[in-house]
């Protein structure tokens, strides 16, 4: 039976249907107000929607959410949607819907997709990092997603890499990912416009600052290959040389050019959304 993955981000809505045959349907996205309740009901009206126009019947829904998940389904908090605290939107998703709801967090799921399906297939230990309003990570370690003590795995957005940086969302300073993030390469793009710096040095800066948080993580999880996901990576080989050529650059006790591999996703901004169908599919949170 088909199933349906829906990705909650920190701007964007993203959903799409699995199919039996592992075909999917086209990405609906549109950007959400971050008002809970908006969202809620936009999720519900995209799901009837497909539920009504599907002829067979939708097994499970699933939901990759940015933030803290709980195994619950609840969003314990989230910096880049800053309503969402205690919120059980699991079931309120069952209750709307009448169906089956995993919910997950929506870099395990662009993790679990590219795994599973994508270009990390057979790797068994595996950093997928993903570029968008903020950053997230999902980590697959010995072939499983690795959540942490806590289900706090992952948020490597707000690693520090500057002490008294700028002021972030989570209301830390120094942030990774007010450096790093799919909207922080935006503001860059932009800024440097109106200044005629070439498009190649903005990418030059930006990949900088991405190594950064790629070295800093290859030394705590040694992982085989590295995954970049997210809008960002439309760009596509430009953006990946940029980020590769100041990854590999610096070389330590851990020679990286030789140990890590990295690589763009297959599956762009679909990643979370498949993802989260993909565990649908699976009937229980993975």
């Amino acid at each position: 039976m088909p199933n349906l993955g829906f990705d909650i981000g920190g701007t964007n809505l993203r959903v799409l249907r699995l199919n039996e045959d592992g075909s999917t349907s086209a990405l609906h996205q549109q950007e959400h107000s971050n008002v809970p309740e908006a969202i809620i009901s936009v999720v519900v009206e995209l799901a009837r929607t497909f539920i009504e126009e599907t002829t067979k019947t939708i097994e499970a829904i699933g939901v990759g959410c940015a933030g803290h998940v709980l195994p619950t389904g609840v969003i314990k908090s989230s910096p880049n949607l800053p309503n969402f605290v205690d919120f059980p939107l699991k079931q309120i998703l069952e209750e709307e819907t009448q169906t089956q709801v995993i919910v997950e967090n929506d870099a395990n799921c662009s993790a679990w997709a590219e795994h599973q399906i994508g270009a990390g297939v057979g790797i068994e230990n595996l950093l997928v990092v993903s570029f968008g309003t903020g950053i997230g990570a999902g980590l697959i370690l010995d072939g499983s997603i690795f959540r942490g003590s806590y289900g706090l795995a992952g948020e490597v957005g707000h690693m520090t890499l500057e002490e008294n940086g700028r002021p972030c969302p989570c209301g830390n300073y120094g942030c990774w990912e007010q450096y790093s993030s799919g909207a922080e390469l935006s503001k860059l793009i932009l800024k440097n416009d109106s200044k005629a710096v070439p498009y190649e040095d903005v990418l030059t800066e930006f990949g900088e600052k991405v190594a950064i948080g790629l070295r800093n993580l290859s030394h705590i999880l040694d992982p085989e290959m590295i995954i970049i996901t997210g809008g960002i990576t439309s760009i596509g080989q430009p953006l990946l040389k940029a980020i590769q050529q100041a990854y590999y650059r610096k070389i330590s006790h851990r020679d990286n050019g030789k140990l890590t591999q990295i690589k763009i996703g297959m599956f762009g901004n679909e990643a979370g959304a498949l993802g989260a169908a993909l565990m649908a599919s699976a009937q229980e949170r993975i």
